[in-house]
């Protein structure tokens, strides 16, 4: 393993420190911006406590639709703040403070490499162009990595050649995929812990544990629940205890489930109750039934997704049926009176009439 460098992250909180044209930081502390023009992004300057340091590699994470943009970055040794501030309020390029000193532009590439560059301080610009009004980006942020380090110093002294030279920028290709991953693997605790991995890692938790999220809209802090429930709910799996439980959870309301063996074997004696009651719950010993009261005029439910939610932690063999409770509901040629069913009351009129609304009608 490779000896550990250091990182400089512009994610987040540290992209509210830098400077904007144009762009726009969202809630979630995203830089977007959309339509033609140009957009700027001037990333604090960072300070590396060291003379004349060296400087490895730059990675962007975003996206970009119809538009082109690039990347500048420069080193220096002496603190050049206040020529930056100055220049910055006069809405000139912010690239002349840097004229004479080495820097790296890349254009369309968010993986460049640093090592033309040398000084204490790092400057950085992200220079956006939109194509018309079609064009927009998202910039999740990016990350900066120093000091120089190469795999040839790894490698038998006959390869270690001059630096920059074609065999090591050849093995700088492999060096920056096997870092990438060796990361990757460093922040797999970050998705473990589900009471503080980012709201963005949540899905992809989800879907190391059973894909149990996919096809669901499940709200942040729903996930972060189920995480705290999994094993339990997992375990008892096909139970009745588990679907009640699911069901609340999703919509906020309490189910009862009729199995057959609690209205079929004390109604036998009754033939035509019996048959009614197989009609509504149904006929056969793998059926049971899900009734939920909807009638407190709380959460909308998709009938489609909970359908499917009670299918899936339904036992193998098992078929369910699912009964919404609602106002006025008319099963066959009879209307129940419970919950599901109310009456008016009608009233006569008199020949002497009633006010209504100012106006008087006579029966």
């Amino acid at each position: 393993m490779m000896e550990n460098g250091k990182k400089r992250n512009y994610y987040r909180l540290a992209l509210c420190e830098g400077r904007r044209r144009r762009m726009e930081l969202t809630e979630d502390y995203r830089l977007t911006g959309r339509g033609g023009g140009a957009f700027l992004y001037l990333a604090p300057v960072y300070d590396s406590m060291d003379l004349q340091g060296t400087w490895h590699r730059l990675v962007l994470e975003g996206e970009f639709v119809h538009c082109k943009y690039e990347i500048l970055a420069a080193a220096t040794d002496a603190d050049r703040a206040g020529e930056m501030e100055e220049v910055w309020e006069q809405g000139a390029a912010p690239e002349s403070v840097w004229q004479q000193d080495a820097s790296v532009r890349r254009v369309n590439t968010g993986d460049l490499l640093l090592h033309g560059l040398t000084g204490r301080y790092l400057w950085v610009l992200i220079r956006v162009w939109g194509a018309g009004e079609d064009s927009h980006f998202r910039i999740e942020g990016f990350r900066v990595e120093f000091p120089w380090r190469s795999f040839t110093d790894y490698l038998p002294e006959i390869y270690q050649g001059e630096r920059d030279s074609f065999f090591e920028r050849y093995m700088t290709g492999l060096q920056s995929v096997y870092e990438d991953l060796e990361e990757q693997a460093e922040r797999i605790p970050e998705y473990l812990d589900y009471e503080s991995t980012p709201d963005e890692n949540l899905p992809v938790l989800a879907c190391w544990t059973g894909d149990w999220a996919a096809g669901r809209d499940y709200r942040t802090e729903q996930l972060r629940r189920m995480f705290g429930r999994l094993n339990r709910l997992n375990s008892g799996r096909g139970t009745a205890g588990v679907l009640r439980e699911m069901i609340k959870f999703v919509t906020g309301r309490d189910a009862v489930l009729v199995e057959y063996f609690k209205w079929h074997d004390w109604m036998k004696r009754n033939t035509e109750q019996l048959a009614l009651y197989g009609r509504l719950y149904g006929e056969h010993e793998d059926r049971f039934t899900v009734i939920l009261d909807v009638t407190d005029g709380g959460v909308e439910m998709d009938r489609q997704a909970l359908e499917k939610l009670v299918a899936d932690y339904t036992p193998f063999g098992m078929q369910p049926g699912l009964v919404l409770l609602t106002w006025s509901s008319h099963m066959d040629t009879h209307c129940y009176l419970d919950r599901n069913s109310r009456l008016s009351m009608p009233e006569q009129a008199g020949t002497d009439g009633f006010a209504l609304d100012g106006s008087y009608m006579l029966g």
